[in-house]
């Protein structure tokens, strides 16, 4: 395959003691590169400007837009340009070349449309990771897990990925983070459109990188994105036959959820209102555990079918 169809994209803001290296090795890997600035106020700007005409392509926002928005500019601009494949990679030097290498090798030997990277691995973090993202990392990948209907991949909010500009098609909601989550939201899109994936182990260097990220600002989104990918990937599914079983599985499985919910409910009640008998009290609490074992049991089965479906199309590398 033509490496002229691949490229990477660099997301820049506020970069300016590490945009100059993330450049001159994006460059050495002899492919176009395509920079955005986000509206820099520090001597980013300047400093990518030395580059261009080295085939590097810059663009420019005019106010801070968000790195998740900055994104889906760089995959325009790539499939303005004719490419197929874009390599996104942070200009705050967390990422390491080798690991931007890999996904353009995967890319060009096998053209996966999705190649995302994971950094929980024995060697995939370097530094100290805050204790807040490193289990704000581990929960979004249960959530990621649950959307999507697969245990074969990890770390959904990891920002060094390649993904096909094809999907500009399905990034078109109005639930697409402008700023940050978009990792997530990108990689539950390729699974559950039955992308052709693979998952690279990166590393993650944490040396001075400032950060703005809220903690329950971003639990909040990644509760949301489930629940919208969740109910959408049932859409999908049952359109699909084999996997219109799982999604049956599915509906019945929050049905289950509601009617547990009603019974917590009804408990609840009855407890705050001293309306207590043994045997109401015991039938109650009889139904809520019924209903939500039954609940997890049909979740269990839902999500076996689904996996095993999945896995035909999703391959990591050995962990």
């Amino acid at each position: 395959m033509s490496k002229n169809r691949v490229a990477i994209g660099i997301l820049a803001y506020n970069v300016e003691e590490f945009i100059d290296n993330v450049l001159q090795e994006a460059i050495g890997l002899d492919i176009p590169v395509l920079v955005i600035n986000d509206c820099s106020k520090d001597e980013t700007k300047n400093i990518i400007k030395k580059y261009i005409g080295k085939n590097v392509h810059y663009f420019e926002n005019r106010k801070n837009m968000g790195a998740g928005a900055s994104t889906k500019l760089l995959l325009q601009n790539a499939k303005s340009l004719g490419f197929e494949f874009l390599i996104k990679v942070d200009g705050d030097g967390q990422f390491k070349i080798e690991d931007v290498a890999k996904i353009q090798k995967k890319y060009l030997e096998e053209e996966y449309d999705f190649i995302k990277s994971n950094r929980f691995w024995e060697k995939g973090i370097e530094g100290n990771i805050p204790k807040q993202r490193f289990f704000g990392n581990l929960l979004a990948t249960i959530f990621f897990q649950f959307s999507c209907g697969t245990n074969m991949l990890f770390d959904p909010l990891n920002g060094l990925f390649g993904v096909n500009v094809k999907v500009l098609e399905y990034i078109k909601s109005i639930r697409y983070p402008n700023r940050y989550g978009y990792p997530f939201f990108i990689s539950v899109t390729a699974v559950i459109n039955k992308f052709k994936t693979y998952q690279i182990n990166n590393t993650v260097v944490y040396a001075e990188q400032p950060s703005s990220l809220k903690a329950f600002k971003m639990l909040f989104l990644l509760i949301k994105l489930t629940m919208f990918f969740y109910i959408k990937k049932i859409f999908i599914k049952q359109k699909l036959g084999e996997y219109q079983r799982s999604a049956l599985l599915d509906k019945i499985f929050i049905f289950q959820l509601l009617v547990t919910m009603f019974n917590l409910v009804f408990l609840y009640s009855d407890i705050y209102y001293l309306d207590i008998t043994i045997l109401k009290t015991s039938t109650l609490l009889f139904l809520l555990i019924f209903n939500f074992v039954f609940a997890l049991i049909l979740f269990f089965f839902s999500f076996s079918q689904e996996n095993e479906l999945r896995n035909n199309y999703i391959k990591n590398e050995i962990l």
